[in-house]
């Protein structure tokens, strides 16, 4: 088979080397609960619970995660008993940035649906590491570009012939929303972030698919983006798009020089930012602005100061009823309608508290992308491709909630990207390494002298 399979620590076989029994029952496995997992994440039972039962979305999440613990028993049992570099294939900052989610449970202001949350991460996030350690870095992309095709058709069929491809009043939102597109996927940011990555795939590092199939395929996801009218992915796609290209000659034997050209560019934004702190802060500080966000987020900073290093626990903020801190903090439409804080870091600010944040920006961003810009051995392509997408998720944060939020869709991408990030930067070794060695040697000095 030509397909390279890899182990879940990162080593993939050699390609000359004949496929064993077990190592071809994982691939077949892997497969077809990649394909189940990647079902879920996508469509889910949303679509069931809306038409069919009437149920509003969100209240029939249980079933969602009943079904992905049926994907881990499938991967877990089809696959045979799993090695101990197969089940602890999450990386150690990832690792221990959910032992702190599960620790908050411990505080929790709704421990039972903050565990059941968690749990639901940890899942998700040990599923695609899992997957793409069976599956490798290119057969992953490709089941991935596969489903992207399938869920554009899927969304255009039920745009054209159902009567729920188009957006109805959401949440009170009756002005914003309506006749905006959204396919079959519940909200029309969320069918937006599709579009936008699936152009992301198709772009980059893509010779798995004709030019003109390619070229079809980032059209109609364009076209399907703008009737979405999904303001913060339409305006993400194009920075994404130009940091893809502009990393493209980039070689990681030049990471001085990178190194020096990102302080300056630091010292430049962060120049900006001072120079129009107040005009932003009078944006942000306007309820009508960023679609009601300006509303949201000064209560988010308000409980992060009176909770700063605990927050409320791992998903107890909101969508918990009347015990949601937000109840303490108004009454108006935010704490009736509003789902999320339309910002990924304040929401794990307000749940995580300031170790949280710290240790998330470390494991889903600075890491991953050290990793990938300082390793010597990911293909240029491959890279452009992986700093796109990183970069696409987490300034989706930026005005949308996903950073740990189960399996949403942009945050199963960006763990996507972090995992073959991992697995390709495994491959080799690299400035990371010499990095990682150095930091290891760093704590261990530190105890010493401390023991002393």
């Amino acid at each position: 088979m030509a397909t390279v399979i890899g182990q879940a620590h990162g080593r993939p076989f050699s390609g000359a080397q004949p496929m064993g029994k077990r190592a071809r029952r994982r691939y077949v496995v892997a497969n077809f609960t990649f394909a189940i997992f990647l079902w879920l994440v996508l469509v889910g039972t949303a679509p069931l619970q809306e038409w069919a039962f009437q149920i509003p979305i969100g209240e029939g999440d249980a079933v969602n995660q009943i079904l992905y613990v049926g994907v881990l028993l499938i991967l877990l049992v089809g696959a045979g008993i799993p090695s101990k570099s197969e089940l602890l294939c999450v990386p150690a900052a990832l690792t221990l940035l959910l032992a702190l989610c599960f620790l908050s449970v411990t505080w929790a202001i709704a421990p039972l649906i903050s565990l059941r949350r968690v749990a639901q991460t940890a899942i998700v996030i040990w599923l695609v590491f899992r997957h793409v350690g069976d599956l490798g870095p290119a057969r992953t992309l490709r089941l991935l570009r596969w489903a992207m095709i399938l869920l554009l058709v899927i969304n255009y069929l039920v745009v054209f012939y159902t009567p729920f491809g188009v957006h109805g009043e959401v949440f009170g939102e009756q002005s914003s929303v309506v006749g905006d597109w959204r396919g079959i996927i519940p909200h029309k940011n969320v069918a937006g972030a599709a579009c936008a990555l699936t152009i992301l795939l198709f772009l980059f590092d893509n010779k798995q698919f004709p030019k003109i199939a390619s070229a079809l395929v980032i059209v109609a996801a364009a076209n399907f983006l703008f009737f979405s009218n999904s303001r913060t992915s339409q305006v993400l796609l194009i920075p994404a798009m130009l940091l893809g290209f502009a990393i493209r000659p980039y070689s990681a034997n030049h990471r001085t020089a990178l190194g020096v050209f990102l302080l300056i560019v630091a010292a430049i934004a962060a120049q900006i930012l001072s120079m129009n702190s107040a005009a932003l802060a009078e944006i942000v500080n306007d309820p009508g602005t960023l679609t009601g966000r300006g509303s949201i987020w000064p209560l988010l900073i308000e409980y992060a100061r009176e909770h700063p290093w605990t927050g409320a626990g791992f998903g107890s903020f909101w969508l918990i009823g009347d015990k949601s801190p937000i109840w303490t903090l108004t009454t108006g439409w935010v704490a009736v309608y509003a789902p999320h804080g339309h910002n990924g870091y304040l929401d794990l600010l307000v749940t995580m508290g300031i170790p949280g944040l710290v240790l998330g920006l470390i494991a889903l961003a600075i890491w991953p992308l050290l990793r990938l810009l300082l390793s010597l051995s990911i293909p240029k392509p491959r890279r452009s491709l992986l700093l796109t997408l990183i970069a696409f998720c987490l300034g989706h944060n930026l005005t949308e909630s996903s950073l740990l939020n189960g399996a949403a869709l942009v945050e199963v991408f960006l763990i996507v990207a972090i995992a073959i990030t991992y697995r390709e930067s495994n491959a080799s070794a690299g400035a990371h390494h010499r990095l990682r060695t150095r930091l290891t040697r760093i704590l261990r000095r530190r105890q010493v002298l401390a023991r002393r």
